[in-house]
């Protein structure tokens, strides 16, 4: 089921639902510059089929939801982790378990420490609480005066090359795209290649105006870190980090698993991307996690 959610800043953010509105809800959110439609159909089918109400949606500027005006109306995370929190409330979710990825991860943490009545719990997937480290490693400042690491040069490889070279052509789009979903896995599985170029031509049908996602990168920017916030997050935690990430190396879930009270952490052989690689152990996880 498909719906537009209007919020009180009066965006629309598309939400697609899976199984029975009865059921316990679970709210996935996507990293930046991504659709929904990344959290991958059937990783979303059989979440709803062990039980769960599954509700997926696409951040503003992204998808079907509301493009923004970035430079007459700039926004940040706690925008972003507003806009959240108006689709728990516009999908009816009663305290939903929030799923967040990446950005979303820094998403969830921010429902978690401001608006804890509306969350049961979170699982910060690839998630840090400093960006800072992978922002100023991507616009080519130094790094040696953050506590985690940024970046893995294989990635900051094709940053560089991708704006020294920067597409022309949608197809060109594409392949860039294609090749930088492409460095953000890792380890031992291959590259899903055909399924992520499948969801990213979707992506492209569903996108009037592909560019505006970037406006996460300077939302990213404009807000502070967490270093501190995630140690007042008081509802239950898993970390999961892939032990070969490219873009938030290890140490990033170590920091979030030691310094959230009581989170449980588990490390896959994984890098930054788990969809169509990694979708049975962390599905495996997040619902050992919900149901224990």
């Amino acid at each position: 089921m498909q719906r537009l959610i209007t919020s009180a800043a009066g965006l629309n953010l598309w939400t697609q639902a899976f199984g029975r509105p009865e059921c316990k809800p679970v709210l996935l959110v996507m990293g930046a510059m991504n659709q929904g439609i990344f959290w991958p159909d059937q990783f979303c089918q059989e979440l709803a089929d062990a039980g769960f109400y599954v509700v997926r949606y696409d951040h503003r500027d992204t998808g079907n939801s509301s493009r923004i005006d970035f430079k007459k109306n700039p926004y940040d995370l706690d925008a972003l982790a507003a806009d959240a929190a108006e689709v728990i409330r516009g999908c009816g979710l009663d305290k939903p378990v929030v799923v967040g990825i990446s950005m979303g991860g820094y998403i969830a943490q921010l429902l978690a420490a401001s608006y804890p009545h509306l969350v049961d719990r979170i699982v910060l997937i690839s998630s840090t609480a400093d960006h800072r480290p992978y922002m100023a490693a991507t616009t080519g400042s130094s790094t040696d005066d953050f506590l985690l690491p940024g970046p893995e040069a294989r990635y900051l490889d094709y940053v560089i090359a991708a704006s020294l070279n920067p597409p022309q052509t949608l197809n060109e789009v594409l392949q860039s795209m294609s090749e930088g979903w492409r460095v953000t896995y890792g380890g031992p599985r291959p590259y899903p290649k055909v399924e992520v170029e499948k969801a990213l031509k979707a992506a492209v049908e569903r996108a009037p105006d592909i560019a505006s996602a970037f406006h996460h990168g300077w939302a990213v920017a404009a807000s502070p870190d967490r270093l501190g916030l995630v140690e007042r997050i008081g509802v239950a935690t898993l970390v999961i980090h892939g032990r070969y990430d490219p873009l938030l190396p290890l140490a990033h879930g170590e920091y979030l698993a030691s310094n959230i009270p009581g989170a449980k952490f588990e490390v896959l052989d994984m890098g930054h991307s788990f969809m169509w690689s990694w979708d049975k152990e962390i599905l495996s996880l997040v619902l050992q996690f919900m149901l224990a």
